[in-house]
């Protein structure tokens, strides 16, 4: 697998810090719902990659997480829930 290298436009907002809105195209992922601490959002994230290699997809683009709650709305760090995405496709 290559480094991803981040798009000029995104490149250029992370060092302006400008705000925009895009329309995204609807893709095919591979998903895991990781269930606790941010702290181990990086071993799921690492799982999610070899179910991916495992499995007979390859990586189309940079992963995606998305906080479905956060540490206002629960009690606790175990109750957080992120939803790991990668772009894929089927390998031929």
């Amino acid at each position: 697998m290559r480094p991803l290298k981040p798009p000029e436009d995104i490149q250029r907002m992370a060092e302006t810090g400008e705000v925009g809105v895009k329309t995204v195209p609807s893709q095919e992922v591979a998903y895991l719902v990781h269930k606790g601490p941010h702290s181990g959002v990086q071993d799921s994230f690492l799982k999610l990659m070899r179910w991916i290699a495992e499995n007979g997809y390859e990586l189309m683009g940079p992963g995606v997480a998305v906080f479905h709650n956060d540490m206002i709305t629960v009690k606790s760090e175990e109750d957080l829930i992120t939803e790991l995405q990668f772009p894929v496709r089927k390998k031929e």
